[in-house]
């Protein structure tokens, strides 16, 4: 088998995602010192004291961890400073996590607390070619495990990470949830109170509510992989939506807040980087006109006549067997994936070899292939698969290569009808949210709708901020987004805190100032190593 690198990053600082036609501008990358902004009134609202609940990025998670520097730079945070300014308090408190570097996971040997544990990733640069990549600094779990030291009664922000809806509605102790470490490490109550109760409980004046982005993020991280991550039950998740508002306009009737719901998180890099940068899933795979080619066109072809068989029996749709198709041609060729809308074909295939229609041999070269087909266009390989695409599944199976003679599993790739299922799901969850408001706001409640949100910013790029450059990529030092693709940087949590600002000015008469996103950092330079 033909072995071939996938390059990592390498078109990273060029990278523009929906990149349309653009003036030739002249734009200033560095940010000026100070977040800037005029003083503003609260209008009908009353700033005094701010709290927020939500998760990765009300909590501030950055470059796939949550660190000092991305806390102190969270969504809540942005808010809070712009609000000080009209009329809001200048104090804001949250659960620091005293870490430069957080926690991601054990990393590669599985074990929590050893050397190779994984903290936020980084840019780097390969001093002797030049190859752009990204790296892991050493996690600290301690930062996770280890309670904080402050005030747990006096605190503003209440978001924490790795999080789904239902559990800010029940009490953090592990019996009708896992329970959540990030959170236990600042649960007043003793995993006694939900936090939304201990969030509604906070005496606060006004507040921020971000609920069930991270339903919907965590599935598509993980490439819609259900045997990891649950597709979001919309409809349930608009019950427990409706639960919380509700809980938050009648125990507190004097406060009024703003809510979020779900963006388009498929036009965030993560999900958009492989295609706007390398390929089209239909052209990622490169072929030479050899043996190794010339084995998968024999492999093709057996593979096409059982499937067409397998139809005209009536064991799957013409449909399928279509879908199924694989071919291989000198070039640019469609990556192979795992799809588990698709039939298991391994049963039939033992049944034919019980019959003696097919031998073992053939049977046990097949056994990849049980639920395999080649992408289609529009299909999305995040970012994650870049490491896997094109590496052998073990060192000692050359020939079993992943996304060729391997398909891609699950979570490294998202089809065509997962797509379908997470936009319907996000359209329903996000109706359920503009229900909620309308029947329990009472002209307390503003919504920061943010569909079609990430996508403009995408279209726009580059544009200007006072001056300042900022770019829809996380390419230093302009770019917008933290190195994970997922999560923005300080610049684009300024960007996002606009939204609820405009939001917030918007229902309630205020005119709080926005911040000044181009006042922020950016992406980071890259590590030379």
């Amino acid at each position: 088998m033909r072995k071939f690198k996938y390059i990592i990053l390498t078109t990273v600082f060029s990278f523009i995602v929906f990149s349309c036609e653009q003036e030739s501008v002249q734009l200033n990358p560095y940010p000026s010192s100070g977040s800037g902004g005029s003083s503003g009134s609260s209008g009908s609202a009353n700033f005094a004291k701010f709290v927020t609940i939500g998760g990765g990025y009300t909590s501030g998670m950055m470059d796939g961890a949550l660190h000092t520097f991305g806390q102190s730079h969270s969504v809540a945070k942005m808010i809070s400073n712009q609000l000080a300014l009209a009329g809001g308090s200048s104090s804001f408190n949250q659960p620091d996590i005293n870490s430069a570097n957080g926690y991601i996971g054990p990393g590669p040997d599985g074990v929590p607390g050893t050397a190779d544990d994984q903290g936020r990733t980084y840019l780097t640069q390969s001093a002797s070619t030049g190859a752009i990549g990204l790296s892991f600094t050493q996690g600290d779990i301690a930062s996770v495990l280890t309670p904080y030291s402050g005030d747990k009664s006096a605190l503003n922000n209440f978001g924490f990470p790795n999080s789904v809806l239902a559990q800010y509605l029940i009490a953090n102790d592990g019996t009708l949830a896992p329970a959540n470490d990030f959170f236990a490490r600042f649960d007043a109550s003793g995993a006694t109170i939900s936090p939304i109760g201990q969030f509604i409980g906070s005496g606060a004046s006004f507040y921020m509510a971000w609920l069930g982005f991270s339903d919907f993020l965590g599935y598509a991280a993980r490439g819609g992989d259900q045997a990891q991550v649950p597709i979001p039950d919309a409809a349930t998740l608009g019950t427990y939506f409706t639960q919380a508002l509700g809980a938050c306009q009648t125990m507190n009737p004097v406060w009024k807040g703003v809510v979020g719901n779900v963006p388009d998180i498929l036009a965030a890099p993560y999900f958009q980087f492989i295609a706007a940068t390398v390929a089209k899933p239909t052209e990622i795979i490169p072929m030479a006109n050899d043996a190794t080619l010339a084995q998968l066109q024999g492999l093709a072809a057996g593979f096409n006549a059982l499937n067409t068989s397998l139809a005209g029996l009536g064991y799957i749709t013409a449909q399928e067997a279509a879908m199924r198709t694989l071919s291989w041609n000198v070039g640019a060729n469609s990556i192979l994936v795992e799809d588990e809308s698709l039939t298991d074909l391994g049963p039939l295939w033992d049944a034919l070899v019980g019959l003696s229609l097919l031998d073992a041999n053939t049977r046990a070269a097949l056994e990849p292939f049980r639920m395999a087909r080649q992408a289609f266009d529009g299909e999305i390989l995040p970012l994650a698969a870049q490491v896997v695409i094109g590496v052998p599944v073990h060192p000692s199976m050359p020939t079993a290569v992943y996304g060729v003679t391997v398909p891609l599993p699950d979570q490294y790739f998202l089809t065509g009808s997962e797509l379908v299922e997470f936009e319907t799901a996000r359209a329903t969850y996000n109706a359920a949210v503009a229900g909620a408001v309308s029947a329990y706001g009472g002209g307390r409640v503003a919504l920061a709708d943010f569909n079609g949100y990430f996508a403009g910013l995408a279209g726009a790029s580059p544009f200007s901020n006072n001056g300042v450059a900022v770019t829809y990529d996380f390419a230093p030092p302009t770019g917008m987004w933290s190195t994970d693709g997922i999560h923005p940087n300080a610049r684009g949590y300024a960007l996002v805190a606009n939204k609820f600002i405009n939001a917030i000015n918007e229902a309630f008469g205020a005119s709080v100032p926005e911040a000044s996103v181009g006042s922020y950092p950016g992406a980071a330079l890259p590590v030379v190593e």
